[in-house]
């Protein structure tokens, strides 16, 4: 292990979900197959962090894994050229999962955490990075040949780690640049905030609904509690814990419409 550190600890999450990916590819029965995380952990010199968050939070990263992969592979059948951009992508390996050779690609987060992307993904002419903070809203003016009409943003596993008037901030660039656009994403219920597990929880919604009242110009699409997702791979004490709204929304994935 080396001692690479990132400019915030959030950023250091990215090995989490990146780990419980490819361990899960290793599986007899996986939930999903990710070949490319597999190969990235056994080639990356982990820096001292936890990697692991525990069977709860193995559960929330794979089903919202595999319910965004579903959302946007059938998106792509309909409109395979469509524009991904990917707000604090990290490690993130959906792209060589969902690649159909038309879409474009944006993938943003910090610069130290492209520098790390860098060495395992590489740039062509439809995949391109961008090194700056979601919060930096030049990054979405930079993208001036795109429109929200054909357009679907991701931003997973990022939310949570904002307080309230940060994510306010970043729907307001985004409802402004990109109206018309899909957003999918994930938020840990409020009973969360101030808890985490490598970094501290500041931002949740009780109910899913509850996103409208953050801008005007947003939509709920639909929203899938984890709770209720891959019930066969959540244990006993869960499965019973799901009667609590706390438990069962514990983590939701949202598409909403900008």
């Amino acid at each position: 292990m080396n001692n690479e550190r990132f400019q915030t600890p959030t950023s250091e999450t990215l090995f989490i979900p990146l780990a419980v990916r490819a361990l899960e590819t290793k599986r007899s029965n996986p939930v999903l197959r990710d070949e490319k995380a597999a190969e990235i952990l056994e080639q990356a010199e982990m820096p001292d962090t936890v990697a692991d968050g525990g069977g709860m939070a193995a559960h929330g990263i794979l089903s919202r894994t595999k319910v965004i992969d579903e959302e946007i592979n059938g998106i792509l059948l309909n409109r395979p050229d469509t524009v991904i951009i990917n707000l604090g992508a990290g490690l993130d390996t959906r792209i060589s999962r969902i690649d159909n050779g038309r879409l474009k690609c944006f993938e943003l987060d910090l610069p130290d955490v492209i520098a790390l992307r860098r060495k395992y993904f590489a740039e062509n002419e439809r995949i391109r990075f961008i090194a700056k903070s979601v919060l930096d809203d030049t990054w979405a003016r930079e993208l001036r040949e795109i429109s929200g009409d054909n357009t679907v943003i991701i931003a997973e596993g990022l939310l949570m780690y904002f307080a309230a008037d940060d994510v306010k901030r970043i729907f307001q660039t985004l409802t402004e640049r990109f109206h018309g656009a899909l957003m999918y994403f994930d938020v840990v219920h409020s009973f969360f905030v101030g808890k985490g597990i490598s970094s501290t929880f500041l931002w949740g919604l009780d109910k899913a609904s509850d996103i409208e009242a953050m801008n005007p110009n947003i939509r709920l699409v639909r929203s899938w509690s984890t709770g209720d997702l891959l019930k066969e791979r959540q244990s006993p004490f869960f499965r019973i814990m799901n009667v609590l709204p706390s438990t069962r929304n514990r983590s939701q994935i949202i598409c909403v419409r900008l």
